[in-house]
Order: C-alpha cells, then structure tokens, then sequence
C-alpha cells in the first residue's frame, strides 16, 4: 500500500531564470556584446578601421561590466522576488536594472572625469550620458524580461500538455487492469470466499492509492508497492504456476518515474508467458543503476512450440513508451527483444530524486 503521493511542480513557478547559473551568465554575456556591437555600428561609419574596434573593446567592457553586476543583482535578489506576484517582480527587477545601470554609469563617468580613463568615449555632457545609458537600458531590459517570461510561458504549457496526455494514458491502463482484477476475484468467491473478500480490500487499497491524481509521478517505491499489490492478486489466482524473481536491490527507491509503469508491463508478462504455460513459469524483474540511468529488465518465457499465442494491441507496451518520451524527451527508452525462447521488455529512464 502507498502511503500517499507526492506531488511535484510541472514547472518552476518563476519566469526569471537562475542568474548564477553558468548558461544565463552565457546568455547575458552575448546580450551585452550584441548591443555593443549595435551601438558600435552606430555611431562609426564603416571602414574606419582601428577607431572601431577601439571603440568596440571599450564599449563592451562598459557594458559586460553592467550586464554582469546586474546578473548578480538579480541573482541574489531572486528569493525575494519570488515571493512577490510576477507582475510584482517584473517591475521589480526591471527597476533594479535601471538603478544598477545608473550607480554604474555614474561611477564610470566620475572615474573618467578624474583618472582620465576613457577619454574620447564618454561624452562631456553628464546628464546626457546617464539619460542615454537609462534608455539603452530600459529598452534591453523589456526584451530580455519580455524574452524571459516568453520562455516560462512556452516551457510551462509544454509541460502542462505533457500532464495532461500522462493521465489520459494512465486512465486507459487502468480498465485493463480492473477486468483481469475481477476476473480473479470472480474465480476466489465461491471456493474461498474469505480470500476473495480480502482481495477486494486489496483490490480497493489499491485504486485507492493509483486513482490519487496529486501527481502523474511517484517514487520508485511507492510504484513497487503497488506492482506488488497487484502481483498478490495474481499469485491468488494462478497460485505455484506464477513466480516472480525480484532483483532490483541496486535500484534507488527515491527515484522519479510515471505512477502504473510497471504494473501493466508485468501484467502482459503473466497474460502472454505464464498462463499459456502449462506448467506457469518465472517473471524475472533485473534492476540496474549505473548514477545517472535507471535500467529494469522484466522477462518471461514465450509460449511453447506450436502453442497458440494470445494476439494483443501491445496498448501497455505503447502508453508506457509514450510517457517515458513525454517526462524523458529523448532519454528515455523502452526496448523489446523476443529470442531463445524468452521476451524481454527493458526500460531505460535518467535518475531524478523523489521530491517529497
């Protein structure tokens, strides 16, 4: 039994990226240097040579040293602005740019009037220049904030669709695992009906915990404990003829994975390779974790020669795929190999810890 989910947000709810983070650094550097190259083209005419490239490496240190202070402004501003409702913490830090880029602005004119440093860039008129710089700035400032919050928006309704399509597959799984459910129950009522009445209770802890839409996600535990849950139904019904060979002791149980991803890739394992067995047979579930990639192989034996093979529309094999590509785009797999007499579905998904 799970003892309840948790839930996970779909997407950081803040449009404002980490600042400290290397890659927005990156992109705050080629935005200085862009708009410096623009102001650079601006005011030299070409072919004027050295004059330009001059003025290019001045212009750029100017404006790498505000892009960057303004970076570490926001970057140690950012809990407090995400507390403040976005619209808030737009105006916010869109204030913050301006106040950063004038303190700096003034700095540099003052050091130039008295060190020298500079001459021939800054203009004499300080009002000019500070009046200029706040321009400049308010101008970069909305479309970078505006680029920014563009970004939130399309990751978050990415997201949002990818939920949704998660729990439209869930919820055509569950059906297929309902029916064989009762079926069992069925065959238990009249030769051991208080069995039967505790598989029920089974049976209901068991939607009870799965039909908890908090989350589409769980941790790799709980998503065991309800694979077991549904295993003990089964071993009811087919009793010595089903075994399952458990080795996943390398796996960690703090894992993040889509809630029903095992449970119908075990159901098809007993539906198509031990029923038709007349002797039933072993499901062998192999856990591997390498620090990065989670890997699980379930097995099962293939039907014997010349026994009739139950046809399916492999919709469990397909939903399952499908969530992993939507919660791992391009780092999840789901492999199928059907040879020696044994087939083999394998899962292959990135370590993401559980958060609580």
């Amino acid at each position: 039994m799970t003892k309840g989910e948790s839930s996970k947000p779909a997407v950081e709810e803040f449009f404002l990226p980490d600042f400290c983070s290397a890659p927005v650094v990156l992109i705050v550097v080629l935005i200085a240097e862009l708009t410096a190259f623009v102001l650079v083209i601006a005011r030299n005419l070409p072919g004027e040579g050295a004059a330009l490239w001059l003025d290019l490496a001045r212009i750029s240190l100017f404006l790498q040293w505000i892009g960057l202070t303004s970076a570490g402004v926001l970057c140690a501003m950012r809990k407090y602005l995400m507390r403040m409702p976005l619209r808030h913490a737009a105006s916010v830090s869109f204030v913050l740019l301006l106040i950063t880029t004038g303190v700096l602005s003034e700095v540099a004119f003052e050091l130039a009037r008295y060190t020298g440093i500079g001459q021939g860039f800054l203009p004499g008129n300080h009002a000019g220049f500070l009046l200029r710089n706040l321009i400049i700035c308010a101008i970069v400032s909305v479309l970078v904030l505006r680029y920014f919050y563009m970004q939130y928006q399309w990751k978050a309704n990415l997201q949002r669709e990818a939920r949704a399509r998660i729990e439209v597959l869930q919820s055509r799984i569950r059906p297929h695992f309902l029916f064989n459910s009762m079926n069992t129950i069925a065959a238990l009522i009249r030769s051991t009906p208080d069995m039967a009445e505790r598989t029920i209770e089974d049976l209901s802890d068991l939607f009870r915990a799965s039909l908890k839409q908090t989350s589409p996600m769980v941790s790799l535990s709980d998503e065991m404990a309800i694979t077991r849950q549904y295993l003990r139904i089964e071993e009811l019904r087919l009793g010595e003829r089903l075994k399952v060979n458990w080795q996943i002791d390398a796996l960690p149980m703090d894992a993040h994975v889509p809630q029903l991803m095992l449970q119908p890739l075990l159901e098809n394992a007993i539906y198509h390779g031990i029923e038709p067995q007349p002797h039933g047979g072993t499901v062998d579930v192999l856990g591997h974790f390498d620090a990065q990639t989670l890997s699980i192989l379930i097995s099962n034996p293939l039907p014997p020669e010349g026994a009739p093979r139950r046809r399916g529309n492999q919709m469990a094999l397909d939903n399952v795929r499908q969530r992993l590509v939507l919660v791992w785009p391009d780092r999840a797999t789901l492999d199928i190999q059907a040879a020696d007499g044994m087939y083999r579905v394998q899962l292959r998904f990135p370590y993401e810890g559980h958060k609580p």
